[in-house]
């Protein structure tokens, strides 16, 4: 486990995450309507940013020239800085790399599975490849050169800069996850880039390296949010496992989280809806959510059982980027956008985990009625790569036996999924939403399970959804209240299966930015 690297991009992850509030609350009283799907396409150039350039000062207009030595030099840089700093100063056993063992026949190592921390993989490691990807996107290289220059970044880290057996999931999550968070992450950064420098290097601290080198902005446009909001609530939850087919029931069937506290921030990047483009994630929306509240008295076989047994948590990440689009007039009242779609989503909750990363297709649509308006989108996408529960590893079951700490406590998966989003918004600003997303999760063969329970693989159906109502108290306050269902099925091959499920609901108020 890479404890000590996940804490260090565990803190400049959430330190981004933290500031994307306060930076497009001030782009929003600049920002356009919202309400603009008649724009068929959306550009991206360096012009809007060159007027508010001080050609005296240290930094000058960007010269529209690719910087690849730039780029490679930061990626570089930045695996040799964090490197010596697992190995010298924190004395990281993993970090221990040297000629006889790693370097001199790197190419004849061979790529396997890891064990690691499913945050650490399915969060930081995109993060990580982010930093690359945004090296290069500031140094004015394309999407393709920057993937390039990301995967060389990857293949460096895992070949050179660990003593591990180089991670097949690791290759995939830093280039490919990177690819989601890294270009969100560079045109949030162009955003913020218009309010403060200091908002822009938080979002992108890749930055630090680019504008010492260049002494120029990146290239791109600025006032693209839709839409921006904030929420706060208040809920509590209720559990049910059963093993089916199975009578020890020496494991607590039903709990309950009494309270718990969310907040989540929501933005919409350019309209979804009417939207006509050739350029990837030149529309895409972004979610990131946080609980935490009174536990439900059980917990999971882990280092801090004792605090998991106190603690409700939970993290959730949902994100989906347009990587091409179309908007074809249907109607005069209406405004489609048809395309291909990038889906990455991060469920860490006390109860379950779940990740998912990959390509599908997607259709979103606003009618516009005389007195109110529907927005409906509908995609479906194949999970490449994501993660699910090792067997209900976050609760002991009676019927399952210990096992060493060799065999990961979750899945590799891969499978179909789906995800349905209703938004219907009266003449007097209530709104009811309700979205659905649904997994089917079949286990990767051979992930360094041979010693656990479970290692035989199978089929696991999950469905996660939500309702809720809002009424505006004011132009930017809002009132509401939501209920959500996850329901899980496992059809397993050599084991008892099992169904979950989770209902909660809380009370919140949503400060509508823009």
């Amino acid at each position: 486990m890479k404890e000590k690297l996940t804490f260090f991009l565990l803190v400049i992850f959430l330190s981004n995450s933290l500031i994307f509030a306060q930076t497009e609350n001030s782009l929003s009283s600049d920002s356009d309507s919202s309400d603009n799907s008649n724009n068929s396409e959306i550009t991206f150039s360096s012009e809007n940013l060159s007027s508010d350039l001080n050609e005296g000062g240290w930094f000058h207009e960007n010269d529209g020239k690719k910087h690849p030595f730039v780029a490679l030099g930061g990626m570089l840089f930045f695996n040799l800085g964090l490197s010596s700093y697992n190995r010298w100063v924190l004395g990281s056993g993993w970090a221990q790399t040297g000629w006889e063992d790693e370097w001199s026949c790197f190419w004849k190592r061979k790529l396997e599975y890891d064990r690691d921390w499913y945050w650490t993989n399915f969060v930081l490691h995109p993060y990580q490849g982010g930093i690359y990807y945004q090296m290069a996107r500031n140094s004015n290289l394309n999407k393709i050169e920057s993937f390039g220059v990301t995967f060389l970044g990857s293949y460096i880290w895992e070949f050179f800069c660990e003593t591990n057996a180089p991670s097949i999931n690791d290759m995939f999550y830093t280039t490919v996850g990177s690819f989601s968070m890294g270009e969100m992450l560079y045109r949030l950064s162009l955003n913020a880039d218009e309010v403060s420098m200091l908002f822009s290097h938080l979002i992108n601290p890749s930055r630090l390296w680019t504008d010492l080198w260049l002494r120029q902005h990146p290239q791109g446009t600025h006032r693209n949010i839709h839409e921006l909001s904030l929420k706060f609530g208040i809920g509590s939850a209720r559990t049910y496992t059963n093993a089916i087919n199975n009578s020890d029931y020496s494991y607590a069937q039903s709990e309950i989280f009494p309270a718990f506290f969310d907040a989540s921030i929501f933005v919409v990047y350019n309209d979804p809806y009417g939207h006509d483009s050739n350029d990837p994630y030149s529309q895409f929306e972004l979610e990131i959510e946080g609980s935490a509240g009174k536990g439900s008295g059980e917990g999971s076989k882990c280092n801090y059982e004792s605090l998991d047994e106190k603690l409700m948590y939970r993290i959730k990440i949902m994100s989906d980027g347009m990587l091409f689009a179309r908007a074809p007039q249907l109607s005069e009242n209406t405004d489609t956008t048809l395309g291909f779609v990038m889906e990455y989503e991060f469920d860490w909750h006390q109860f379950y985990e779940l990740s998912a990363l990959g390509p599908g297709l997607a259709i979103k649509q606003r009618l516009r009625f005389e007195d109110s308006k529907l927005e409906w989108q509908l995609h479906g996408a194949w999970n490449a790569m994501g993660t699910t529960d090792y067997y209900y590893y976050h609760r002991k079951l009676g019927f399952i036996e210990d096992f060493s700490g060799t065999a990961r406590n979750y899945n590799m998966a891969t499978g179909p999924m789906a995800i349905l989003k209703i938004r219907y918004i009266t003449e007097k600003g209530s709104s009811f939403n309700f979205n659905f997303r649904g997994y089917g999760m079949y286990d990767y063969y051979s992930q360094l399970q041979d010693d656990a329970p479970g290692s035989s693989s199978g089929w696991e159906w999950i469905g996660v959804a939500n309702a809720s109502f809002e009424i505006p108290l004011s132009k930017t306050i809002r009132m509401g209240l939501g209920d959500e269902f996850y329901a899980k099925r496992t059809f397993y091959k050599k084991m008892p299966d099992i169904f979950q499920f989770i209902n909660s609901a809380n009370i919140f108020a949503k400060v509508q930015l823009k």
